[in-house]
């Protein structure tokens, strides 16, 4: 798969103004099909999963969720996640950039929230809102770590969405553990219902 694709464009110093708070967005990917011939790491969207996906895009429209945030998205590489992110995220507004970063992908081992950090650590410019696309278990450690204590206990009681999506903010130079208050976790609902 050619990943160059993915590589929206270049951002420039001054194309965002540098806020006091930035946000992290941390994206769990759409529904995927149950296999693949490719094995786990190619396992495409299914039919609801493309469905979530355009749901997802919706709130990067003007007036919406996401509308305000500009920035970087680090995307594993994995087939269902690049789905998530071409079709949700890619050519918006809201993403200058896109890094795509095979660590991410937990199918041979863990993620950890520090691996997450590392890698967005390395493609942050320093300015504007971060975006990472990957996988559950780690979306749901991250946005714990990040977040600490019973705030995000409590959201994430009953799961982090498919096609769902964790905002948070925090005012340091880059997201710490315990440093980040979540502001928004959800899915966009789709009236697709098919797998």
């Amino acid at each position: 798969m050619d990943v160059s694709r993915y590589v929206l464009g270049r951002h420039r110093p001054g194309f965002w103004e540098t806020p006091s708070v930035r946000r992290l967005v941390v994206v769990r990917h759409a529904k995927a099909r149950g296999s693949s011939p490719r094995g786990d790491h190619g396992r495409e969207l299914s039919t609801r999963g493309r469905a979530q996906a355009a749901a997802l895009r919706a709130w990067t429209e003007p007036g919406q969720l996401l509308a305000g945030l500009r920035g970087i998205a680090v995307v594993s590489d994995a087939a269902r996640t690049l789905e998530t992110f071409e079709l949700g995220l890619a050519g918006s507004a809201v993403c200058a950039r896109a890094l795509v970063e095979p660590a991410l992908y937990n199918g041979t081992r863990d993620v950890t929230t520090r691996d997450v950090l590392d890698t967005l650590v390395g493609a942050d410019p320093g300015f504007g809102d971060l975006f990472v696309v990957c996988h559950n278990p780690t979306v749901s450690y991250l946005v714990s770590d990040l977040v600490g204590g019973g705030a995000a206990d409590g959201a994430l009681r009953d799961g982090f969405p498919m096609c769902g999506i964790a905002m948070l903010a925090f005012d340091t130079d880059t997201p710490t553990e315990g440093g980040c208050a979540l502001e928004f976790l959800g899915a966009p609902a789709t009236n697709e219902r098919s797998s």
